[in-house]
């Protein structure tokens, strides 16, 4: 006789699904009415939909057949070509077909990487506080995650030297450096120039692949141009990421890889769905091809430009004594640092109850740290929300220094 009781999942899971823990993330549009400077979403506005709907029509009209097939493992082979062409032209990256894999979104490129380097115990190094998806997928992987503190400039390049040396001294070998150089998640900061440099010294003599994340690249609104470590790499040192999520719409959950060739035929051979939606990207090639991404992305960074602006005047504004942030020259992240004693836990839990939602900083670090920061985006909410919401912000802050 069948029982009337629900089948028992905890005792069926792997242990990496217990590392991972549970994971929702909920969509902005079950936030109505609320004021999200929660999450890195595009402004919705702004999402292509008649261009998108105008690359949908063109792209099945030049290869329908093959656009609605299961596609190559290294992806829709006309989007490579657009690919390898925005590489050169936007990062300066000169780069072969064999060295590229489209993927589905930057996050699944980070997770697949993990899975064809890396065994649980395996040790990884990684920038702290840093995205906190990569958070998530490196604690599901089981490895031991070194962190790097990060500065004003990036990655602290001296603590990242006396890390190699320690793991030189302890016999061990990395598997990786993982960072975001540019306009980093959370804090929003850059490398400089000189650092990268030092930066692929470090790497060359210790052997080190590094995983370069650049999903904000094209999103700069003020100074020049920093060349991607990728651009910079002599050696084939430098696994790039990238992502159609913030610069076209994130939605057709597009990413890539390029990086070694015989890294790449690796990956691959982790990938268990081969070819990542033909469809979508022939969508994407043809809207590359056509210099909507261009149109598209030139107004992306008026938006966000407006929107950071908005951010920091707000911040300067309202907060309170003992309150630090900084000053990101492009993407969409500020990172708020609070008055001393300040939990960022109680002040977002206050901050969801006057409807206004942030990030505590602790999503961001390995080892239970980080509850004195908050990760603020301004990407999602207009320039009135953003005044508005961190007006309320300051207001539990200067309640919860009080307290």
């Amino acid at each position: 006789m069948t029982g009337t009781t629900g089948l028992e999942v905890a005792g069926l899971l792997s242990s990496k699904a217990r590392r991972a823990g549970s994971g929702t993330f909920g969509a902005p549009r079950s936030a109505e009415g609320r004021i999200s400077l929660l999450g890195g979403f595009p402004d919705p506005l702004s999402l292509p939909r008649e261009e998108i709907l105008e690359s949908v029509r063109l792209a099945l009209e030049r290869d329908g057949v093959w656009a609605l097939e299961y596609g190559a493992t290294r992806g829709y082979e006309f989007l490579v070509e657009q690919l390898l062409v925005k590489l050169r032209r936007d990062q300066g990256i000169t780069a072969r077909p064999e060295q590229v894999l489209v993927t589905t979104g930057a996050s699944q490129a980070l997770g697949l990487l993990v899975d064809a380097l890396c065994d649980p115990g395996d040790v990884v190094l990684s920038e702290q506080p840093t995205w906190m998806g990569a958070v998530r997928i490196f604690r599901a992987a089981g490895v031991e995650v070194r962190p790097v503190p990060v500065g004003a400039e990036g990655i602290e390049l001296d603590a990242l030297a006396e890390t190699l040396e320690a793991l030189t001294a302890e016999g061990r070998r990395p598997k990786f450096l993982y960072l975001i150089p540019t306009f980093q998640n959370p804090t929003g900061v850059t490398m400089p120039l000189a650092a990268r440099r030092r930066l692929l010294d470090l790497a060359y003599e210790h052997q080190l692949l590094v995983i370069e994340d650049d999903a904000y690249f094209d999103l700069r609104y003020q100074g020049e141009r920093v060349p991607p470590l990728r651009a910079l790499d002599a050696r084939e040192h430098v696994a790039y990421l990238g992502t159609f999520s913030k610069i076209m719409a994130a939605g057709m959950r597009l990413g890539w890889i390029v990086a070694e060739p015989s890294l790449i035929a690796a990956v691959a051979g982790v990938k268990p769905e081969g070819g990542t939606s033909p469809f979508a990207g022939a969508v994407a090639a043809q809207f590359c091809a056509s210099g909507a991404l261009l149109e598209h992305v030139a107004e992306l960074r008026e938006i966000y430009r407006e929107r950071r602006d908005a951010t920091l005047r707000a911040l300067s504004e309202t907060m309170p004594e003992g309150a630090a942030w900084t000053r990101p020259e492009g993407g969409f992240f500020v990172w708020l640092t609070l008055p001393p004693g300040v939990s960022a836990a109680r002040v977002a839990e206050r901050a969801r109850e006057r409807g206004v939602d942030v990030m505590p900083g602790s999503a961001c670090f390995f080892h239970s740290s980080g509850d004195d920061t908050i990760r603020l985006c301004y990407s999602f909410v207009t320039t009135e929300q953003i005044s508005e919401g961190i007006a309320r912000l300051a207001g539990v802050i200067r309640e919860e220094a009080a307290d």
